[in-house]
Parts: structure tokens; C-alpha cells; sequence
């Protein structure tokens, strides 16, 4: 009985977290946008997908948790300090998802903001001066005071929360579309653009790796391929996290 009622005590907290927009803003966008993002930065990411990114003229969001560094991890190769400086550079948006990839609920108020000053300080090392202007909420998990301590830090903070961000978008939990082979089975990529089209809303995909054998959390790369390919036939404008939010605030 104490294992069901904390589940539901927990499932009453991630509605209550989903549902109270914290940092609400009417927009109105011209057009849909898109961005790609990318959460723990395992090196496929940017080996492959940024690889696809760039073939089109687009950049990237990575989430980046500073301590799976040079790390292999569950067979899967991670970012180094040398992926970090390349992404930099090709003009992709690297991004906080905390230091140790913690559980957000789960950890003391004081314990986050240490291990998120971590994080800023690691990064700072590899990009002198560089600012980090995204969250990406670590397993998709939060609560209410999370989400406020979190939004309160960055300006645009990510969820795991399927649907398009428009009308009254909540820049501290943007929704998202998963590209993970888990669930890749269900996606219909193009009715997600025709909603993205309609509402002229922000549509932004996240995955992990990229690779012929994805993780299960990671996307095929054909699959990789077929998104980009769709994104480009309908032109539809293609933004990291950052850049995506400031056009969405510049059209409240």
C-alpha cells in the first residue's frame, strides 16, 4: 500500500509540475520553428547527428552533463573536452543538464546548485566566458519547487513532455518530441509538422546517441536522416534551444 500511495503521490507532483506554468508567455511566432537537441552528449551526437545537422546549415542543442566527460558508459562512448570545443565552434548551443545527470527530486535544493555551479565551472574551463542560457531537465524528472529553482537559472529550461510549444509557451518546461528508439515505432514525423505548421509553434525533437545501433534512448541514423530530410522539404527554420527562445520572447 506504501509503494501505490508513493507513486501516486509522485505521478500528483508531475502533473501539478506539467500543468503550472511558471514562466507562461503569450507568443505568436510568423512561422514554425524546429530545433534538435540532444541530451548527455554522447560523441554520436555530434560524430552523426551534428555530421547531419551541418549538411543542412543547422546547429544543434546539447545538453551536457560535465561528468560523463571522456566517459564510457553502459557501452556507449561519451563527449570529450576536444567534442566540446568542435561543437562550440560549428555553432551549436552547449547546454546544462546538470554535473552528475542528477535526479532532481531527489536532491537537496543546496546540492543542486552546487552541482549545477560545478558544471558551469567545467565548462567554463573548456569555453572561457561562455554562458549557459538552457536546462534540460536530467531523466525528464522534476517537481514544482525543482522546476522553480531551475527556471530561475536559466531562461529556457526542457522537459520530456510530448507537444508543440505555442500560444502560451511555458519557458520553464518546454515540451518535446522524443527520437528514441524505444518509441521511434509510434512517431509520425510528419503529422507532428503539420501541427507545427498550423499553430506556427516551436517543435523541438530530443534524442541521445545517433549511431546504426542506438541506444534505447538513441535514434537510428536513417531515422536521423528521414527527420531532417522532412524538416528540410517544408523549409522549416531550424534554431538551437537559445536562439529558438529568443525569437519565441522577441514575438510575445
Amino acid at each position: 500500500m506504501s509503494g501505490l500511495l508513493s507513486r501516486a503521490a509522485k505521478a500528483a507532483h508531475v502533473r501539478l509540475a506539467r500543468n503550472v506554468k511558471l514562466k507562461g508567455l503569450d507568443t505568436r511566432l510568423d512561422a514554425p520553428v524546429v530545433s534538435f537537441t540532444f541530451d548527455d552528449f554522447p560523441r554520436s551526437a555530434l560524430t552523426e547527428g551534428g555530421r547531419i545537422l551541418r549538411r543542412h546549415g543547422w546547429a544543434g542543442t546539447y545538453f551536457t552533463a560535465g561528468g560523463f566527460c571522456g566517459r564510457t558508459v553502459d557501452g556507449l562512448d561519451y563527449f570529450d573536452r576536444d567534442d566540446l570545443v568542435q561543437a562550440s565552434e560549428e555553432g551549436h548551443e552547449i547546454a546544462c543538464h546538470t554535473f552528475g545527470h542528477l535526479r532532481l527530486p531527489q536532491t537537496r535544493r543546496p546540492d543542486i546548485e552546487e552541482d549545477l555551479e560545478r558544471n558551469a565551472r567545467f565548462l567554463g574551463e573548456v569555453l572561457p566566458e561562455h554562458r549557459l542560457s538552457s536546462f534540460a531537465y536530467p531523466y525528464g524528472d522534476l517537481d514544482l519547487g525543482r522546476k522553480a529553482q531551475l527556471s530561475a537559472r536559466f531562461p529556457a529550461c526542457r522537459g520530456i513532455w510530448p507537444g508543440i510549444n505555442a500560444g502560451r509557451m511555458d519557458f520553464a518546461q518546454l515540451k518535446a518530441v522524443p527520437l528514441e528508439r524505444r518509441s521511434l515505432g509510434e512517431l509520425d514525423i510528419e503529422a507532428w509538422l503539420d501541427r507545427a505548421e498550423a499553430g506556427r509553434g516551436w517543435l523541438i525533437f530530443f534524442t541521445h546517441d545517433v549511431s546504426d545501433d542506438p541506444s534505447p534512448y538513441g535514434c537510428d541514423r536513417e531515422t536521423f536522416e528521414r527527420v531532417a530530410a522532412a524538416v528540410a522539404r517544408r523549409n522549416v527554420r531550424v534554431l538551437p534551444v537559445k536562439n529558438a527562445a529568443g525569437l519565441a520572447r522577441f514575438a510575445a
